[in-house]
């Protein structure tokens, strides 16, 4: 008894901690002597206390330097913390770095302390923790969680699961109501069986179906069909399709080029990343199809960002002769595709009951719409606190790996079906380094519900929809798939809002009468949308009229500057700000940037001017780096881009 009694004391005089303390104490007044402002401190527990965020954390009693910069080579516990916005005495460790804050010895506080509800986070998953404040999908200095949450996006975990923050208003999928009209009857089989086989990039994870339930599900889909398609076929246009006309391949080739399409499709890994790979399309659809897909994408998919072309009837046709005889699978075994034809039952009564039951069973529906099927509800679990799930919930089943929530949802990622051979999880085919991410990801969800005063400031989209003629055209081209006009649309193609004040009108209709780069390097570039005179007249109107900013002055220069201020501008260009490592003037320079050879016949002075002072205020997001120019500097860099001659020659005064 006395020996018991004994041992509380007997710990409190020689706790761990007060080691730690004496360690840091000598090593303050070593780097005292060195000329540091390094202070002992006097021995005894140090406490971060925030009830608002339910803080209590002990972490401090050891680690003492963290807010000292000085330490930053030191060893641990003693070294300073990396650069963060963060108050670190108010807001704690745990927040981040979760742990059991209330212990004082390393082992309580760093290990994996059966019971505690929220174990310490190794490091490469802490940025995780961001995501209980940051609810943005693309949070600041946190790369692994933004990365997670593109992947969580991309894959479309939200159609099954309960996510916050990426609830989805319409299906990520497609309409599968055609789909029979639509793809050959082979592919749809290896499609379902190995997707990856066929685009390695696949949006669409694979189900590991086996050959029975591929065949079936194929006989059952392709049961769906579309009765115009259907009643065209055998018709002359089919015909003129289906014949391998070189004179038609060849005017096809030649508009599939002017229209840019690899743009936004690539072809066999290569190109635009906004629509489907394109590269062996003619071994999926069948021709009639695609005609029609061209002709008007809408017509089976209303939520489709491709444009409407303005091709004629015989355009179209040449184009899509030209891609079912050259965008192929060369790889493909006849002797397989009859096996699989084979293969498919004919569509009876129970095969179009077992093939609803699997579309079902498989969570289709939960991505596909499909005419008189409507399917769509709560399949996957509800994620919303699946970042601090206790790991007594978690089913291991016998796979040899740590018991620990990030174990766990790492091979959850990286393998669905490893802890259960029945679960419905597909798999997305995720690298090591991608599952990683999404477990960061998947970690943020805690539930938390923090107080206003620690959530950075939501920025509220501003709504932009365009009425009449010019609505009606930004509808028809899907501008907004690629372009950003006051916070609304995509980043792959320029910011348009202020477009009025930058390019000039004349410049805007030549260049929408025929595009052409002002960044050859970059395989995404305008495509030769084929618009009407009066559709590009509006759209310049439109520009130049509504998308303006008043505080932008058109020219600041009523005659043409002066040589030595020009000769001071170029000497600024090329030597003190180093602007040719970015853009090219007369073919020599970087790529970064777009080609500054006849910028006058562009771009108005005064936005150059306004560009060169503060780009940012301009586009927030742009990658151009405010260098701080002076007024002066800022007019003379303009005056010598104002002096530069077109390129080699090409109807719009541009490079080709």
């Amino acid at each position: 008894m006395l020996v018991t009694l004994a041992i509380s004391p007997v710990r409190h005089v020689f706790p761990e901690w007060k080691s730690v303390q004496n360690g840091y104490n000598r090593l303050a007044a070593e780097r005292y002597r060195m000329g540091q402002d390094v202070r002992t401190v006097p021995l005894g527990l140090r406490q971060i206390w925030n009830p608002r965020l339910g803080v209590v954390d002990r972490c401090t009693t050891c680690h003492l330097g963290i807010e000292q910069p000085v330490l930053r080579d030191a060893a641990e516990p003693f070294r300073s913390h990396p650069t963060t916005p963060h108050k670190l005495g108010e807001i704690g460790c745990t927040i981040c770095h979760r742990g059991q804050g209330r212990a004082t010895t390393e082992r309580a506080a760093h290990g994996a302390t059966r019971h505690w509800e929220s174990p310490m986070l190794p490091t490469y998953y802490v940025s995780g923790s961001c995501g209980s404040c940051h609810r943005e999908r693309r949070p600041p200095e946190a790369r692994t969680l933004s990365q997670g949450r593109r992947l969580i996006e991309r894959s479309s975990c939200a159609a099954c699961h309960v996510v916050p923050g990426f609830a989805l208003d319409r299906r990520p999928g497609g309409d599968l109501s055609a789909i029979g009209s639509k793809v050959r009857p082979e592919w749809l089989y290896r499609w379902l069986k190995r997707p990856f086989d066929y685009l390695p990039k696949s949006r669409m994870p694979d189900f590991h179906l086996s050959d029975s339930e591929a065949a079936t599900l194929a006989a059952y889909l392709l049961t769906f069909k579309n009765e115009e398609l259907e009643a065209s076929a055998g018709s002359a246009l089919e015909s003129a399709l289906l014949v391998a006309d070189p004179g038609a391949i060849d005017r096809g080739e030649t508009r599939y080029r002017e229209s840019r399409c690899i743009s936004c499709h690539a072809q066999e890994g290569r190109g635009g990343v906004v629509g489907p790979d394109v590269g062996k399309i003619g071994s999926k659809v069948k021709p009639l199809w695609l005609d029609a897909w061209i002709r008007d994408p809408r017509t089976f998919f209303r939520d489709s960002t491709m444009p409407r072309y303005g091709l004629s009837d015989a355009d179209r046709t040449a184009i899509v002769s030209y891609m079912m005889s050259e965008f192929v699978d060369y790889d493909s075994d006849p002797d397989e595709t009859e096996e699989i034809l084979a293969l498919l039952p004919e569509p009876n009564e129970a095969v179009m009951t077992e093939g609803e039951g699997l579309y079902r069973h498989y969570g289709c529906g939960q991505c596909h719409s499909l005419s008189g099927l409507e399917i769509r509800g709560e399949f996957g679990a509800d994620l919303t606190q699946e970042g601090v799930k206790d790991i007594d919930q978690l089913d291991f089943g016998d796979v040899p790996i740590e018991r620990s929530l990030v174990s766990w949802l790492y091979n959850k990622m990286k393998t669905p079906r490893a802890f259960a051979e029945n679960s419905k999880m597909p798999d997305y085919r995720f690298s090591d380094e991608q599952a990683r991410q999404v477990t960061a990801a998947v970690l943020s969800l805690t539930g938390d519900s923090v107080p206003p005063r620690y959530l950075p400031a939501a920025v509220t989209p501003r709504e932009f929809k365009p009425a009449g003629s010019f609505g009606r055209i930004l509808e028809k081209y899907q501008c907004l798939a690629c372009h950003r006009i006051r916070g609304v649309g995509g980043d792959m193609a320029p910011n348009l809002t202020r477009e009025g004040s930058a390019a000039k009108p004349e410049w805007l209709e030549k260049y929408f009468t025929l595009p052409y780069t002002l960044r050859p390097i970059m395989t995404e570039r305008m495509p030769d949308l084929g618009m009407a005179k009066d559709e590009i007249g509006i759209v310049v109107t439109y520009l130049t009229l509504v998308l303006a900013d008043d505080t932008i002055t058109q020219e600041i220069f009523s005659s043409p500057p002066d040589q030595a201020t020009v000769e001071v501008g170029k000497e600024l260009f090329y030597g003190k700000y180093g602007c040719q490592a970015c853009h090219q003037v007369a073919q020599q320079g970087g790529y970064v940037g777009p080609l500054l050879d006849g910028v006058r016949d562009r771009l108005y002075s005064g936005y150059i001017y306004e560009w060169l002072l503060d780009p940012q205020r301009l586009i927030p997001d742009t990658i151009d780096p405010n260098q701080g120019l002076s007024p002066e500097e800022a007019e003379a860099i303009t005056a010598y881009l104002y002096s530069l001659p077109p390129a080699a020659a090409s109807p719009q005064g541009g490079p080709r």
